[in-house]
């Protein structure tokens, strides 16, 4: 497709250099050969919306990008999609015929970037452009997947940090060199990578602080990652990582928040039976539902049967665990339950709160404490 400018696309040039994802990279080139519907998930921050652009960038042919995280309202989603293809408004028909139509004989990828907080819209647009316009692929990024007949999904993982010269490190390298011209990695830049679960919005982050602190300072003040990790606009979306962590929060519902919150009492992997014994009260049933609903959001990491949480999404639900006044309760109950593992022997669920009348503060429309 070539607009009226004569342009094939209208991709943003990269401004910094990419690193590692090479499995990636490969992977989704591979699907988008073969699949009309590639969907980018994976947890805030790991770089899904860089990722689509680089393979974007790889492919011949034209590709267009259209940025969805500042539109709210699903019913503008085809014109917001429109603008940015350079299609002109058409107000006696539903922009949404206008936009298929339009794409139908032509031979494109269209890359929709943030489309976890219209899910339903895009569902439906989506599989309206993929009906009419059979050479039309779609890369979307989200934080869940679409949902479509024939989606195929990659989850995009954090970086490893395993030593000095893995991805994570490397790329936190690389981003500490435009602070600090001559910066070489320590055993606490490996220290620091890891407790950051090699986020790559967080290593970067991370990184631009070296202006002030060591990474040894860093590393001492991970407590407070939020506070310590708050960014100023390179591209005014997501740079801090309260943000981009409360963004997730926002999109769950009161029971998911409520779960999230007292999950974050467990430092490692977990499974749904202990999940169960630590949350579950007459206020929190269906944990084994609701534990896959908050992997498919991304807030949870599957291992098989079993599931963890990243730090800074652990630290998120540690402070509504405050904020709702329920702390000392679930830590006690996770101490119980770590006791009774290790006697042979499993409690069963009991309440986690004196009051089950009480509402808890996690089922409020807002995204927590501090954002």
């Amino acid at each position: 497709m070539i607009d009226a400018l004569g342009r094939r696309g209208n991709l943003p040039a990269e401004t910094s250099t990419f690193m590692g994802r090479d499995e990636d990279l490969a992977e989704v080139g591979r699907l988008l050969q073969e699949e009309s519907l590639v969907t980018l998930t994976g947890v805030a921050g790991v770089g899904k919306t860089r990722l689509a652009l680089k393979a974007a960038g790889e492919l011949s042919g034209g590709a267009w990008l259209a940025e969805l995280s500042g539109e709210r309202n699903g019913a503008l989603l085809a014109h917001t999609i429109g603008a940015a293809i350079g299609l002109p408004e058409q107000a006696a028909r539903p922009q949404g015929d206008v936009l298929a139509e339009h794409l139908a004989d032509r031979r494109m990828l269209l890359i929709l970037d943030t489309c976890e907080h219209l899910l339903s819209p895009c569902r439906e647009l989506v599989g309206q452009i993929l009906r009419a316009a059979p050479g039309v692929r779609v890369l979307a990024t989200s934080r869940q997947p679409l949902g479509l007949p024939g989606e195929r999904v990659h989850t995009v993982r954090p970086l490893p940090v395993t030593a000095e010269d893995c991805d994570a490190v490397r790329l936190f390298r690389d981003r500490a060199r435009a602070v600090c011209p001559g910066f070489e990695p320590s055993d606490a830049v490996v220290r620091l990578c890891r407790r950051l679960d090699g986020v790559p919005l967080a290593l970067e982050l991370a990184a631009g602080r070296l202006r002030a602190l060591t990474a040894g300072e860093l590393l001492d003040h991970m407590d407070d990652r939020f506070s310590l990790l708050a960014g100023r606009g390179r591209t005014g979306r997501h740079r801090t990582l309260r943000t981009a962590v409360g963004w997730s929060h926002e999109l769950c519902t009161p029971e998911e928040r409520l779960l999230w919150a007292r999950l974050s009492v467990f430092a490692g992997t977990f499974d749904a039976a202990a999940a169960a014994d630590v949350c579950a009260d007459e206020r929190l049933r269906g944990v084994p539902g609701l534990l896959s609903r908050l992997a498919d959001k991304s807030v949870l990491i599957r291992h098989g049967q079993r599931f963890r949480m990243l730090g800074m999404m652990r630290d998120y639900g540690r402070e509504w665990l405050r904020a709702i006044d329920e702390e000392r309760a679930v830590v006690r109950r996770h101490r119980e339950h770590s006791l009774a593992l290790r006697r042979g022997m499993r409690h069963p669920g009991r309440r986690v709160c004196g009051d089950p009348a009480r509402r808890p503060e996690s089922s409020r429309p807002h995204p927590g404490p501090g954002h």
